[in-house]
């Protein structure tokens, strides 16, 4: 990025990107929770569900169809998440630059 761009017209689409992916990113962070949950329950029920040893029931969970599914959903999810939560990263950053660069400016050092 160019900082000899970076102005208050930039900091503003920041700041509005922010707020305007807040709920989403809750959501998103929400739902990677619930999922990791998810994933605990389903391995958990096929281990109940087997038989044999404890090692060969582990291997059953975690060798099923259920956990899988819910491995995949919540690395899909986890994927969104962290696109968004990159993004809102890179905007914040664009603001901790600015405000930077304005306390320079300010003290006569740019």
């Amino acid at each position: 990025m160019n900082l000899e761009n970076l102005n208050e017209n930039r900091v503003e689409i920041a700041l509005k990107m922010l707020s305007s992916s807040d709920e989403d990113h809750a959501n998103l962070s929400g739902q990677v929770k619930y999922l990791e949950e998810a994933i605990k329950q389903a391995k958990a029920h096929v281990f109940l569900q087997s038989e044999g040893t404890v090692a060969e029931r582990q291997e059953k969970a975690l060798d099923s169809v259920l956990y899988d599914d819910a491995l995949k959903a919540w690395i899909e999810t986890y994927k969104q998440f962290k696109i968004l939560d990159n993004k809102r990263q890179h905007e914040v950053r664009i603001i901790e630059i600015f405000q930077t660069l304005s306390a320079n400016r300010r003290k006569g050092m740019l």
